[in-house]
């Protein structure tokens, strides 16, 4: 992901997230200037084809639905998959088996222990397919989402 993608990832993020509200452009350039490694986005001849913004947190504690970092916490333990979208016509094209893969070499890389996400939108079944459990309660603000861990061994 570069800063020149963030006006089309805030673009895909409102129309995959509807009806949760927007994050917007300046989440997304914050969460890439924190943390670049964690910030994917694939395009394809339609432009823009997805994106995965993720960053070191702390375990059982995921960010609020749109929360500033303003720092990556120095205690982290795990990679928080904050968020996650593809264009519909992307779709079916094994671009999170790839996407994950990623993500896990960057959690290892950095000696975190597990992938974090809240999965919202009924997506809790595709993470359980992807090697996630449940792990609590998601934050309000997250449309009833579920908190997910994926333990790295």
């Amino acid at each position: 992901m570069h800063k020149a993608d963030l006006a089309a990832v805030a673009a895909l993020e409102a129309l995959c997230h509807a009806p949760l509200p927007p994050e917007g452009e300046a989440l997304f350039a914050e969460r890439l200037g924190l943390f670049p490694d964690g910030c994917l986005a694939t395009e394809d001849a339609g432009g823009l084809a997805g994106y995965v913004v993720a960053h070191p947190w702390r375990s059982g504690n995921p960010p609020a639905l749109g929360q500033m970092l303003g720092a990556p916490p120095s205690d982290a333990d795990c990679l928080h998959l904050h968020d996650i979208a593809l264009a519909p016509r992307a779709r079916g094209r094994g671009l999170v088996d790839a996407a994950l893969a990623l993500l896990v070499e960057v959690a290892r890389g950095r000696a975190l222990c597990s992938v974090t996400i809240v999965a919202v939108h009924g997506t809790a079944p595709l993470w359980l397919r992807h090697g996630f459990a449940p792990s609590g309660v998601a934050p309000a603000g997250y449309g009833g989402g579920v908190a997910m861990r994926r333990l790295l061994v």
